[in-house]
């Protein structure tokens, strides 16, 4: 959806309805035309239009003034997204000093909500982050989701700023010991993101990362068959789709876990054809680790392995954009 587009408001109408696209279309079309019209793939009619509305609580006039404050809003959704590109490049110290720059006070709870995403991604990436990374994550998630159960919130609609708060939450609690609430947390997002289904590149994004994760995850309880459930997931969405910027590291997943499972000679095939793919796309620094594992640990037999932790460490992803 793009900025200001009628999808966006209707989408974002609903969600401070609380309502799902089955309750908003019920007896006025389709919730697979909910969906398109959402996703701006259609347009709809004028009587369907004004029902939708009418169950939304406001009308043609209130929706015109909805588009202009989102108008207005527009230049800090802008500067935000760049901040973002920032982030996701590794330019943590411009992308610090503009975050700071920013009107606080003027903004609306979906860009705050967004800016405080932002502020705990940079300190998550530069390793200043500390036991309280995860209560600033939650309250910034429940800016938008005020009542949200995180043990049981597989039946809600998230935004793509709430799926990146709770993909990075899931990461504080991995980095912060509480394997088995990372994994619990993780599944409930992965029920919630395979049950929209959006074909949008944000979500397709998150939900690639967060299986991959959950992969990693379920490794250092050596419960290895669900972890490698995970990581083919992740293979099937990044190549079903079009972001698979992050392939080469799913794929290096998977040779570790088969590994994990007894299966060497699978791992180390993997891992060769892999190192010179990795060299090839310029992913160099991914491709030493790969070189490095192929080395002392699928070819040297008889030295001890890694823990799972350190050894699957380097692979946690969030925040990821291609």
């Amino acid at each position: 959806m793009g900025t200001n587009t009628l999808g966006e408001i209707i989408y974002n109408l609903r969600k401070k309805a609380g309502l799902t696209q089955e309750a908003l279309a019920d007896g006025i079309c389709s919730p697979i035309s909910i969906s398109r019209i959402e996703n701006g793939n259609q347009m709809p009619s004028s009587k369907v239009l004004e029902k939708i509305l009418e169950r939304l609580g406001t009308g043609t006039y209130q929706l015109c003034n909805i588009y202009y404050e989102n108008e207005q809003q527009a230049s800090l959704r802008r500067s935000l997204d760049a901040i973002c590109a920032q982030v996701s490049s590794g330019d943590l110290d411009s992308a610090r000093a503009a975050l700071r720059a920013l009107p606080g006070k003027e903004m609306d709870p979906d860009s705050l909500q967004y800016a405080k995403m932002l502020f705990a991604a940079i300190r998550m990436k530069d390793g200043t982050a500390n036991e309280t990374i995860e209560t600033e994550l939650e309250k910034a998630l429940r800016l938008t989701k005020p009542n949200i159960d995180l043990h049981d919130c597989r039946g809600e609609l998230f935004s793509p700023t709430e799926v990146n708060i709770l993909v990075m939450l899931t990461s504080a609690k991995y980095s912060d010991g509480k394997v088995l609430e990372a994994i619990r947390l993780g599944e409930e997002v992965m029920f919630a993101l395979d049950r929209n289904q959006s074909r949008l590149s944000e979500f397709q994004v998150l939900h690639i990362n967060l299986a991959h994760n959950l992969s990693q995850y379920l490794v250092v309880e050596n419960r290895y068959e669900e972890a490698l459930l995970y990581a083919r997931k992740a293979e099937e969405l990044s190549i079903r789709g079009t972001e698979q910027f992050m392939l080469p590291e799913i794929e290096f997943g998977i040779a570790q876990i088969l590994n994990d499972m007894g299966k060497s000679e699978k791992s180390r095939a993997r891992v060769e054809a892999l190192i010179p793919y990795m060299r090839l796309i310029g992913k160099t620094q991914m491709a030493d680790v790969a070189q490095e594992y192929l080395d002392t640990t699928l070819r040297s037999r008889g030295d001890a392995q890694p823990c799972e932790k350190e050894r699957h460490e380097s692979l946690i992803s969030f925040f990821e954009n291609p």
